[in-house]
């Protein structure tokens, strides 16, 4: 593993303030002549330089409590020695809390560096007489310090920027789609240039809304919600990862069932998400998912997550067949799938006149067309061509169902690898009688080679 130091120059050039750039290349200068001791006591002026500088910087753009910090900077006399030295004294306070240009533990550092700072320019009173000599790697160390953690940065206030892009999140010019909401935030102006703690910090936030906040979301809001995530994750997925492992557990550990129900929509659309699940949520999914209503089922597209979370599929299933006819019909109508393919060949084979075979077709068939394999396409010809009530058959004879025999065909030859055999045998089954009113049928058939022109 190649271990490189940081370029001193490379970070003097970098530093953003003219005032502060000076001081750096002072220290810079001293430290490369071994004096250790002026390095640092000039890094510390470096420092304090910067906040002030950019403590006016954001009074500039408005920030109300650097403004407030201006104004008790600038009422410091220069004949006010204390006054002075207790605004250097709080200074890295003030950078940390206040205007949140370096976190908690970059402010510890730069306590070292102003204790040895002070340590430096007083004389050591020891009972030997020695006097404090910093190591030349401290010194270096020092220097490093103070460039990345501040004085190469830009000023940015990690509380204001972070209420700020929640509120763009939820804005009604924010988009729904993931690309769009990458090129939006990946901008300087955004989460190209902010502190990883402000990335780290709007994810749980954003969590935390969707899962945590009990107040009502609509889909749009919950899809935008969605797209800035999946941003982040582009942006900082580092970030994102620790962030998810971290909080995502916590949070919905501590969610209601009608919370965590918005999993069914989120783990679809953010599927890292659903590595980090533990058990123990997917065990209250488990439990929720065999409560739901039709509507919520409907509402939630609970089908899509099922590929991800196949034990999810029997307690929903069991909750379908509990529903009666009814129910299961209006699911089939409402939110075709695999779970309600069966439930809608059954209603189309069992058609008992012309008029219900033709709706049943075009309501219940065709939207699950998608979804029909092998085993479901045999049982559905089988059905059809067996079909009876008052002695014929309903399916065959009904008005319009060519069109939807037809449009099955087409479909279940896309995703059926064995559909020639089972509609050749089909069409064999219903006999010449039949297939005389289906020859925009005989014609697909013809025209893919499943029969013979005769």
């Amino acid at each position: 593993m190649a271990l490189q130091l940081s370029d001193l120059d490379e970070l003097n050039k970098r530093t953003r303030s003219i005032s502060s750039r000076s001081h750096l290349n002072e220290a810079i200068i001293s430290y490369r002549a071994g004096a250790y001791r002026a390095s640092i006591i000039t890094t510390w002026i470096a420092v304090c330089v910067d906040i002030i500088e950019k403590t006016r910087e954001l009074s500039v753009g408005d920030d109300n409590k650097a403004k407030e910090i201006e104004r008790k900077l600038d009422s410091i006399q220069p004949t006010d020695v204390k006054g002075m030295q207790d605004f250097e004294n709080n200074i890295l306070t003030i950078a940390c809390e206040d205007l949140d240009l370096i976190s908690h533990i970059e402010k510890s550092h730069l306590e070292r560096l102003k204790l040895d700072r002070n340590i430096c320019a007083h004389p050591t009173f020891s009972p030997d007489g020695e006097q404090y000599n910093p190591l030349p790697e401290l010194t270096r160390s020092y220097i490093v310090q103070a460039a990345n953690y501040l004085l190469i940065n830009t000023p940015i206030k990690g509380k204001v920027v972070l209420n700020s892009l929640y509120e763009l999140v939820n804005s009604e010019s924010f988009p729904l789609k993931e690309d769009k909401a990458f090129t939006i935030l990946s901008s300087d102006r955004y989460l190209g240039r902010v502190k990883p703690t402000t990335v780290r910090n709007l994810v749980i936030i954003l969590l935390k809304r969707l899962f945590k906040d009990e107040k009502a979301i609509d889909q749009d809001q919950f899809f935008k919600l969605c797209s800035a995530l999946g941003a982040i994750s582009r942006l900082y997925n580092d970030i994102y990862t620790s962030a998810l492992e971290e909080k995502f557990n916590l949070i919905l550990s501590n969610a209601s069932d009608k919370l965590l129900k918005r999993l069914f929509v989120f783990i679809p659309v953010r599927l890292e998400s659903n590595d980090k699940l533990e058990d123990a949520i997917k065990v209250r999914l488990e439990g929720i998912v065999s409560t739901l209503t039709i509507q919520e089922i409907v509402d939630y597209k609970t089908i899509d997550i099922l590929s991800i979370i196949p034990e999810l599929q029997t307690p929903l299933e069991l909750n379908v067949a509990k529903m009666g006819d009814a129910g299961v019909k209006k699911l089939c109508e409402e939110y075709p799938s695999i779970i309600t393919l069966a439930s809608a060949i059954e209603i189309f084979v069992n058609s008992g006149s012309f008029a219900s075979a033709y709706s049943n077709g075009v309501n219940y068939l065709i939207p699950h067309a998608n979804f029909i394999r092998h085993d479901d396409l045999v049982l559905l010809l089988k059905g059809v061509s067996e079909n009876e009530t008052y002695g014929i058959n309903q399916i065959l004879h009904a008005g319009g169902i060519e069109d939807v025999l037809c449009k099955t065909y087409k479909i279940t030859k896309e995703n059926v690898v064995e559909y020639s055999n089972i509609w050749k045998e089909f069409w064999e089954s219903i006999g010449e009688k039949e297939q005389s009113h289906h020859d925009d049928l005989k014609l697909l058939l013809i025209e893919d080679s499943v029969i013979e022109n005769s």
